[in-house]
């Protein structure tokens, strides 16, 4: 005997089914309040990584990025970005094998007041890359490839961080209760 499911009865359990996710604290990615309104994005402009981090922010929040920081209430201070390319492993003929791909940036987020929303943060990321001369055009495209995808990770971090970052007024009371 086969039990029918009507479309109501599907349709019903369909739309349910957020409300009970929701329910035990689970939540899509997504827009985010942040304890400021504004934010003025304190590093080289037109650059791959100032826009993909614009637009995340901007899409992801209630922030929208200014172009000078008179108009910012928060300023993300980017304080220090470096690449670097160390051997792992090296064959028979004394030439690499095998790399490590470190990526390093360090930011914070404050208010023009000095108030640090997001104290200054230190992101390294890390990924092998294995070498062969014969195979030079294709490792070093593919070694950019790696630097990009740290970069992506580096700013989805940075907004987490921002989503995550603290209110004047929460830190306030904290300071005064542990008093």
């Amino acid at each position: 005997m086969r039990h029918a499911i009507s479309r109501r009865a599907l349709l019903g359990a369909f739309c349910a089914l957020p409300l009970l996710a929701g329910g035990c604290g689970f939540r899509l990615r997504g827009h985010f309040q942040a304890p400021f309104d504004t934010l003025f994005l304190q590093m080289q402009e037109n650059t791959r990584f100032s826009g993909l981090l614009k637009r995340m922010i901007e899409s992801g929040s209630n922030i929208r990025i200014v172009r000078t920081p008179q108009e910012a209430d928060a300023i993300l201070e980017l304080l220090d970005t470096d690449r670097d390319r160390e051997v792992l492993s090296i064959n028979d003929e004394g030439l690499a094998r095998e790399y490590e791909l470190r990526y390093t940036i360090e930011f914070r987020v404050s208010s023009p007041d000095g108030f640090d929303f997001v104290e200054p943060t230190k992101i390294e990321l890390t990924r092998d890359l294995t070498y062969s001369e014969s195979e030079f055009l294709s490792r070093d495209t593919e070694e950019g490839i790696l630097y990009r995808d740290m970069e992506n990770d580096a700013i989805s971090q940075i907004v987490r961080y921002i989503e995550a970052s603290r209110n004047p007024e929460e830190s306030d009371r904290v300071e005064h209760g542990a008093q």
